[in-house]
């Protein structure tokens, strides 16, 4: 039996029946060279051309039966030992993959065949990839914890008072101060700098242009147009400043929801009136590329809506309490909550960003070996998900090459470097999470189903619907992810990884009980609601007077007295004919 492991570039080991050599080799592959005996190679060729001559037809000779000689003089020798060598190989690289350790991360490649001095073939294996994290656990890097405003408080407030707004009258004719519109809305700028005409058109995305995160100023970010990244991008004349079909508006002159001015061009409009109107961008902060410029709007007014915005008193507080499955408090009661939700939040998305810069770190201080299929994979799903994106635009592939002029090969290109980093940063992850032994108990993911269920209701058929192997698996994932992240946390502010495992843990059991005491009171709320209603409704009907209570009033319960005064029969008669007056 043949025993290998993989060797340096010089040595070699033999056996009776195969001759191995094993070494590694560029880009994280391993070379396998096999010699074989010259009897091995002739009696494949022998074997090859009886199959040869099975699909071809010799004269003389049935199908199989031609000598090796006439097949020769048929097809040529190089046919022969092709087929011949196609059929060892397979055969030989099965087994030199077999009895070595290499471990391969995907199918291996026929590299080469010899017949001098002795036949041998050439193979190459990609390998699995492998991580030496050294000495990850001393990275530090420093953590500032967020802090909530009471500014973020009271904005919270706000949102939570337009989602209990009430509409009272949705067909108003004519738009008035505090009124909610939706508007369509086109605006360009209309003096800057001349737009070059050799530049080409932009793709267009088919996205609102007043993004938060990537045009807080209110210019448009043209990607051809904005080629120096360093340098704050000023919008020419022509370019967008606000484009949105459907934008919906309060119209409240202290909440200006573009620029300053825009609501008093509204106010007073009537519905489906086209309103066009120049408007100067204020000097301060918010507008430091674009102070001072002229913009000209043209708004549709689609839809006028009058209507009632609560006022934060404790009455809706506590309605907004029961809404959230939170003990009835009032306003300052509220607001402490709020607070906690936002801490929480803050929490985990400062700790989501924390994780992923001390990844860095540690991807910065790892030896990581991958073959480049890994990375060639990586790259297509990148450009894959690139390519879903586009379509859910309406865009193909074909259409951001055409607007682009990029190709296919240039925006591989591109991809090369993101690429590279999330592969190290996953192989980093996974070789972390098998060194910390890192596992999700079926316990950790029973709690992670329970808080998802219980925001739906906690009924045993929908638990069934939620309770799938493929959800277990994808939770599985998500939990493990998840203590990872808390690992590098740990890792990053100098603390014990195995009480971040812990912390977590707890805080799965925590959020599963808040989940199931929230969704408790949530249909205890419900419950009380019932209950009141059916109490008013049974005092109504207590309330009516005799002669009104005993009144028909409507053509069914006309039916319905008729065919109860009547026989069996005569019901299903009437019922039948119809002929009820």
């Amino acid at each position: 039996m043949l025993k290998t492991h993989l060797l340096e570039s010089s040595d070699k080991i033999e056996d009776d029946d195969l001759n191995l050599q094993t070494e590694r080799i560029e880009n994280h592959r391993a070379q396998l060279t096999i010699e074989i005996e010259e009897d091995q190679l002739e009696s494949a060729k022998q074997k090859a051309a009886r199959q040869i001559s099975q699909r071809v037809r010799i004269k003389g000779f049935r199908k199989g039966k031609a000598p090796y000689r006439l097949v020769a003089q048929y097809v040529g020798e190089a046919a022969i030992l092709e087929e011949a060598v196609e059929s060892l190989g397979d055969n030989l690289y099965k087994q030199a993959l077999k009895e070595s350790e290499v471990t391969p991360y995907g199918p291996g490649a026929f590299e080469d065949f010899k017949i001098e001095p002795a036949p041998t073939f050439v193979f190459s294996v990609p390998l699995h990839p492998e991580v030496d994290l050294n000495n990850y656990q001393d990275v530090r890097v420093d953590f500032e914890a967020p802090e909530v405003s009471d500014e973020d408080v009271e904005q919270a407030l706000q949102q939570l008072r337009m989602r209990e707004l009430e509409v009272l009258d949705a067909e108003r004719k004519v738009a008035e101060s505090g009124d909610r519109v939706t508007v369509a809305v086109d605006s360009e700028f209309v003096d800057g700098e001349e737009p070059d005409e050799d530049e080409p058109e932009p793709v267009d995305d088919g996205e609102d242009q007043t993004d938060d995160d990537e045009n807080a100023d209110g210019g448009s970010h043209d990607a051809a147009a904005n080629k120096d990244d360093d340098m704050p991008y000023v919008p020419r004349k022509g370019d967008t400043f606000v484009h949105d079909e459907n934008a919906v508006v309060i119209l409240d002159p202290e909440e200006e929801p573009f620029v300053e001015g825009f609501v008093d061009a509204i106010v007073d409009a009537e519905l489906g009136s086209d309103i066009l109107f120049e408007l100067t961008i204020p000097d301060d902060d918010s507008y430091k590329t674009i102070a001072n410029r002229r913009v000209s709007f043209v708004v549709t007014l689609k839809q006028i809506e009058s209507i009632r915005i609560p006022e934060l008193d404790d009455a809706f507080a506590e309605s907004i309490s029961k809404n959230r499955g939170d003990e009835v408090t009032d306003m300052a009661g509220l607001r402490v909550s709020i607070r906690d939700d936002l801490e929480r939040a803050a929490r985990e998305r400062t700790e989501s960003e924390y994780s992923g810069q001390v990844l860095e770190k540690i991807v910065e201080g790892a030896d990581i070996r991958y073959p480049e299929v890994m990375l060639d994979e990586r790259v297509d799903d990148m450009i894959d998900e690139f390519a879903g994106n586009l379509k859910r635009q309406n865009l193909s592939l074909e259409d951001y090459f055409r607007h682009t002029g990029d190709s296919l090969e240039t925006l591989k290109l591109q991809y090369q470097e993101p690429a590279t980093q999330s592969l190290k940063q996953s192989l980093v992850v996974m070789e972390l999470i098998k060194e910390e032994e890192v596992k999700a108990t079926d316990e950790q993911i029973d709690l992670r189903m329970d808080l998802i269920v219980s925001g739906f209701g906690q009924s045993p058929e929908l638990r069934k619907l939620f309770d799938t192997p493929q959800m277990r698996s994808n939770l599985r994932n998500e939990l493990i992810i998840g203590q990872a992240n808390q690992l590098l946390c740990a890792i990053g502010r100098g603390e014990d990884p195995a009480m971040a495992l812990e912390s977590y843990d707890a805080r799965l059991i925590d959020d599963a009980k808040l989940a199931q005491e929230s969704l408790e009171r949530l249909q205890g709320y419900l419950e009380m609601q019932d209950s009141d209603m059916s109490t008013e409704a049974q005092s109504g009907e207590d309330n009516l007077e005799p002669d009104q209570e005993d009144l028909p009033t409507s053509e069914a319960e006309v039916t319905s007295a008729e065919t109860a005064d009547a026989s069996d029969a005569e019901a299903e008669n009437i019922e039948k004919s119809g002929d009820v007056d």
